[in-house]
């Protein structure tokens, strides 16, 4: 159990960071934004259903039957990113792209841990520093186009 508790916090976290936004709400913001309510509305399908997802593979994790490799809730925090870059919603793009490097930082720790009991190989350890680095690059970008603005 002591190894299921990141996960839960992060996946709550996630959970935390997405505000559920009304279709009304989108469209007004998408018009705004200059985006296209059509787009802005599919966008906004995805985010629930990955949220639905990542909640439930959460219960199932509780019940040791879960993912617990991070995807689910990188999935939801891109479907977030994508959402606000089309709303052009800077800050709710920068909590999207924290969730996402705290999601692989997490993965990181944890091919470490397996790493110590011989359990990851030094390909798996530097296939998640890359995603990691990516991420962090992501981050570090959006922040500086956003002060910019």
């Amino acid at each position: 159990m002591k190894h299921i508790s990141p996960i839960i916090i992060i996946a709550v976290l996630l959970l935390a960071g997405n505000v559920t936004i009304t279709q009304t709400v989108q469209r007004d913001d998408a018009a705004r934004a200059g985006s296209d309510p059509p787009v802005v509305e599919r966008l906004g399908a995805i985010v629930s259903i990955r949220q639905t997802m990542a909640q439930a593979n959460e219960r199932a994790v509780q019940g040791s039957k879960g993912e617990t490799d991070g995807r689910n809730e990188i999935a939801l925090a891109e479907a977030r990113l994508q959402l606000a870059r089309e709303l052009a919603h800077r800050d709710e793009e920068v909590t999207a792209l924290k969730d996402i490097l705290k999601v692989q930082e997490r993965r990181l720790q944890d091919a470490k841990k397996r790493a110590d009991v011989g359990a990851a190989s030094p390909d798996d350890m530097d296939t998640i520093r890359v995603a990691v680095l990516e991420a962090e690059v992501r981050l570090l970008r959006t922040q500086k186009s956003t002060k910019g603005l």
